[in-house]
């Protein structure tokens, strides 16, 4: 039985992921690496380890720090997505009217900052249905380790096996996965090809969630 709903949020509740990859790439070129698109979305939602993993495997300025270029991409992406209108992935309101519906309490774990995330949320106008909000600034592995989410079912006083997560990222299934958690994978065509089978269930639409609990 399910007690308890954990979103992941890029490419989840939104869909930010060619943002945060054109900014990623942007950046990537500018430190002189380019990396392939096949390769980049792999790196979907590791948050600033994306960083470190980038500079042992190719080298880039020793004089720029994985946590800078983390701040100077949460910085760039932000004032992007602040410039357009953010709106909620179709089924996503839904899925949250009908988890409040049946009293199920709803959280957010995502490698995105907690000021972002909060923005977000208030931006697509489910702020006050989501009772908790974990982000990578608060763990000291991000996703595909299970840190998030064990961190977000204590929070929520839940068992880990009595949760379930909707992710997109092939990451993001393995964390879950590996917190004992019964995990929906969203198929969103914007976050790349990802490897979703490790998912419990793979859905078209968000609005496909609710079977589920």
């Amino acid at each position: 039985m399910v007690k308890g709903i954990i979103f992941d949020m890029d490419g989840v509740l939104i869909d930010s992921e060619p943002l945060h990859k054109k900014i990623e790439r942007q950046m990537l070129l500018e430190l002189g690496v380019d990396l392939p698109h096949d390769e980049h979305v792999k790196f979907a939602g590791v948050g600033k380890e994306f960083w470190n993993i980038i500079n042992n495997r190719f080298g880039y300025n020793r004089e720029v720090t994985a946590e800078s270029l983390h701040e100077e991409k949460h910085d760039r992406y932000l004032k992007a997505l602040s410039a357009n209108p953010i709106i909620a992935i179709e089924g996503v309101i839904e899925v949250v009217a009908e988890a409040r519906r049946r009293n199920i309490p709803l959280a957010v774990a995502s490698s995105s900052s907690s000021h972002l995330i909060h923005l977000v949320l208030e931006a697509i106008g489910i702020d006050k249905d989501i009772s908790y909000v974990v982000s990578g600034e608060e763990v000291t592995n991000n996703k595909p380790f299970p840190d998030i989410f064990l961190r977000t079912a204590e929070l929520m006083k839940i068992d880990p096996e009595s949760c379930l997560v909707v992710e997109d990222s092939a990451n993001g299934v393995k964390a879950a996965k590996d917190a004992g958690m019964f995990c929906v994978a969203f198929l969103n065509l914007n976050s790349g090809n990802q490897d979703l089978s490790n998912a419990d269930y793979i859905i078209n639409s968000m609005a496909e969630v609710i079977k589920y609990f």
